[in-house]
């Protein structure tokens, strides 16, 4: 059976450097809205996928910690893509939700970012962009 972990290792780290994260953001980020920068994406995006959550979870899930979460939080909060809400397990807490602007802003970026990804892919041999997302699909559930 042929081992592919270190040529995955290899390309995944190429992904994951910040040029190659900045290039997928600019792409992203060139229908982002006043008030939306590489800075606070994270957190509008990484709340769209978990759904309402404290800065606290939302902070551990996109990897940053719980005050940057919050300082990103109220820029959001004024630009109107973020509002808090009191949280019903726990009456001292509050969820950050999207608003509906925000649900909009977030499906027109991630919009952006599908026109992107079509673009570069769309020169490769047929089949190889879906063995892609099948593969990555793959990965992230084991």
């Amino acid at each position: 059976m042929a081992q592919h972990g270190q040529a995955l290792e290899e390309a995944l780290g190429q992904l994951l450097l910040q040029r190659s994260r900045s290039r997928l953001l600019q792409a992203t980020l060139a229908a982002a809205p006043a008030g939306v920068d590489a800075h606070n994406y994270a957190v509008l995006s990484g709340l769209a996928r978990i759904g309402p959550a404290t800065a606290a979870r939302l902070a551990g899930e996109i990897g940053i910690d719980r005050s940057g979460a919050s300082r990103h939080a109220d820029r959001l909060v004024k630009a109107g893509l973020l509002r808090r809400e009191p949280d019903p397990s726990d009456g001292r807490g509050t969820l950050l939700v999207l608003t509906e602007t925000g649900e909009e802003t977030v499906a027109a970026l991630r919009g952006a970012l599908a026109r992107h990804l079509d673009a570069r892919t769309a020169s490769w041999p047929p089949g190889l962009a879906e063995a892609v997302i099948d593969g990555l699909h793959r990965l992230v559930a084991d």
